[in-house]
C-alpha cells in the first residue's frame, strides 16, 4: 500500500496540486469526489463501488501522512512505544470494523457500503491522530 501512497503522492505533486500540505490536498479530493458520489444522479453501482474504494484510499493516504508527520516531528522517539502500540490496536480494530456485517450483505451495495463505513472510521482515526499525537506548531 505505502508503494501507491508515494505513487498517488507523486501524481498530486507533479499536477501542481501540492501547494497545500499533502494531507490536505487528499482531503479536498475527497471531499470533493464525496460530494460528487453523493449529488450525481446518474451513477451506476458499479461506478459507486469504484469511487468509494477510492474515497477509502485517499482516507488511508491523508492516515498514512499524517503519521509520517508525526513520525518526523521533534520529540518522536519520546512517543514512539505508545504511538506505536496505539496504530496496532487501531490496525486491529479497523480489521474488525472491516468485517462488520452490512445491512446490505449479499447484495451489490454491501462493498459501496463497507467502504463508506471505513471512510467513517478512518476520519475519526485522522482526527485522532491529529489531536493526540501530532505536536502543535
Amino acid at each position: 500500500m505505502k508503494k501507491s501512497i508515494f505513487a498517488a503522492l507523486a501524481l498530486l505533486a507533479l499536477t501542481g496540486c501540492a501547494t497545500r500540505l499533502p494531507e490536505e490536498e487528499l482531503r479536498l479530493t475527497r471531499e470533493r469526489l464525496d460530494k460528487y458520489l453523493f449529488n450525481e444522479e446518474n451513477l451506476t453501482q458499479s461506478e459507486m463501488t469504484i469511487m468509494s474504494e477510492y474515497l477509502l484510499r485517499l482516507a488511508r493516504m491523508e492516515q498514512y501522512m499524517i503519521e509520517y508527520r508525526i513520525w518526523n516531528q521533534p520529540g518522536y522517539d519520546k512517543i514512539e512505544k505508545q504511538f506505536m502500540e496505539d496504530c496496532e490496536r487501531w490496525d486491529k480494530k479497523l480489521e474488525e470494523e472491516g468485517k462488520k456485517p452490512s445491512p446490505y450483505a449479499g447484495g451489490s451495495m454491501e462493498p459501496c457500503d463497507r467502504n463508506l463505513k471505513l471512510v467513517d472510521f478512518v476520519q475519526k482515526r485522522i482526527d485522532e491522530l491529529k489531536t493526540k499525537w501530532l505536536a502543535k506548531p
